[in-house]
């Protein structure tokens, strides 16, 4: 597609503030954000920030912001950390780079390019582009260094202006450890529950690695998704 520039930075006015900002466009886009983080200390870190869009797309021109919300927070003396996403609520013509270039080639109902054939082949949900309205996201982390373990859990739902909500839950569980003279085989095991429209899925994978030489690795992965 047409050549595109992107930049981003960020300032800190104090310890306790920062502004962050930055931008992406192309001859028939162009998304701009600006926002604030503060350090609450003890309690963890805050922002909040705005990104406003505009595309011109199929003789079509689509403005819109999106607000989104963030909070994290490290538990240093338990190895924890809990980041909210929390919360990103989107005006219904705005469009992120890739609602755009999707728009771009599928049109913006996805009818084109066989979009809904291809969605359905990967037994997924089609869905209008651009459709999304607020996105909730919760993401936790702890770690077992006795063990050599980590455990990661998170879920996110969607919810859309003219489609039913989706939602996903991950649960992932990772460990290093020795067989023999074998060091650093890793071990993990990631499950998941999703559910768009009336669309159920349970998947999991299992991945055990281990060490080949001195620079090669030897991976063995299982994988169970839509029933099969």
């Amino acid at each position: 597609g047409d050549v595109f520039g992107t930049g981003e930075f960020s300032w800190g006015i104090s310890n306790g503030w920062s502004l962050l900002g930055g931008g992406i466009a192309d001859s028939n886009y162009r998304a701009l954000t600006l926002g604030v983080g503060r350090d609450l200390m003890a309690f963890g870190a805050v922002s909040l920030d705005v990104t406003q869009s505009h595309a011109d797309v199929w003789n079509e021109s689509l403005s819109g912001k999106s607000y989104r919300l963030q909070y994290s927070k490290n538990f240093e003396r338990y190895d924890s950390q809990v980041t909210f996403a929390g919360y990103r609520f989107s005006d219904k013509n705005f469009l992120s780079m890739g609602e755009y270039l999707d728009a771009r080639h599928y049109g913006l109902n996805g009818e084109l390019a066989g979009r809904h054939d291809e969605m359905n082949d990967r037994g997924s949900s089609w869905r209008p582009i651009g459709d999304s309205k607020a996105l909730y996201t919760v993401t936790m982390s702890k770690q077992f260094r006795d063990l050599g373990a980590t455990v990661y859990a998170s879920y996110n739902k969607r919810t859309y202006w003219g489609q039913p909500d989706s939602s996903r839950w991950n649960l992932s569980l990772s460990r290093y450890f020795n067989v023999g003279s074998v060091k650093n085989m890793s071990l993990s095991l990631n499950m998941y529950r999703s559910q768009d429209y009336n669309y159920k899925d349970n998947g999991m994978a299992l991945t055990v690695s281990l060490p080949l030489g001195r620079t090669g690795t030897l991976s063995l992965d299982a994988n169970r998704a839509a029933g099969q």
